[in-house]
């Protein structure tokens, strides 16, 4: 199994999709993932345009997308006061209407996938809370009970956690003794220890961090400024003598 990691691209994704082709193995099942903000302000346009050109990507078998900050309509979706205002967005998720597209979108949510070259199934998770900042979308109070409550919801069996915020300590710097990434998070993924954990959200902290149990994948494609400037991540998960491996690629 092949995963090409994205995120943050901030309505600039027609120029990061049209070269993703390249970093697929068509001997190999490929996926998809974007970590959140998709869009600047959440606005119809900037997501219809998004899942449309999304689900017209045929050279993945899967493709799973989760919510960031900058994407409000995710979150006011599911506010009262909104009813009937999200409605093109309702129609736009709706599961049958992506699973026709072999799209996924996870909002505290999971998807299994079974290949033919590992004995298990592999299981992905999807959230896009994230500690309180400047008051943006999935945004909760940093180390309260509510946030740790979305983080327990998180299962203990999972092999690819993908949320928006990276964890304290890992791809979530801001500078070079700032880092504002989840303490609460980081203690739920030491409990689970996922082979994976894909984030973004803190642009200028793009790379990888590697640990006995999980490879941490900061996959933000955007720079500080909002301009593409990062390529995507390629993880390879394998089994090889009834122990699954990952190992990760730079994009060229």
């Amino acid at each position: 199994m092949r995963l090409v990691c994205i995120s943050d691209t901030h309505t600039k994704h027609r120029e990061v999709f049209k070269d993703l082709k390249k970093y697929t193995n068509p001997n190999d099942f490929n996926v998809l993932i974007h970590a959140g903000d998709i869009s600047f302000r959440g606005q119809q346009h900037e997501v219809t345009d998004f899942i449309y050109d999304l689900m017209n990507i045929d050279y993945f078998d899967v493709k799973l997308f989760i919510a960031g900050n900058h994407d409000w309509c995710f979150e006011k979706i599911n506010e009262p006061h909104h009813k009937g205002k999200y409605d093109w967005l309702k129609h736009l998720v709706f599961e049958e209407n992506m699973m026709q597209s072999n799209c996924q979108y996870l909002e505290d949510g999971k998807t299994i996938i079974k290949v033919d070259n590992i004995s298990r199934p592999i299981v992905f998770y999807g959230s896009p809370w994230q500690p309180e900042f400047c008051n943006w979308a999935f945004n909760l109070p940093r180390n309260g009970e509510k946030l740790k409550e979305k983080w327990d919801k998180i299962p203990k069996n999972i092999d690819v956690l993908i949320t928006h915020t990276p964890p304290f300590g890992y791809g979530d710097y801001i500078t070079n003794t700032t880092r504002v990434g989840c303490d609460l998070l980081l203690e739920k993924v030491q409990e689970v220890k996922p082979l994976v954990h894909v984030f973004g959200h803190v642009h200028e902290a793009y790379g990888v961090n590697i640990t006995e149990h999980t490879l941490f994948v900061n996959a933000s494609m955007c720079n500080r400024d909002y301009q593409i400037q990062n390529p995507p991540h390629i993880i390879e998960i394998k089994e090889i003598y009834g122990e699954i491996i990952t190992t990760h690629m730079y994009a060229e």
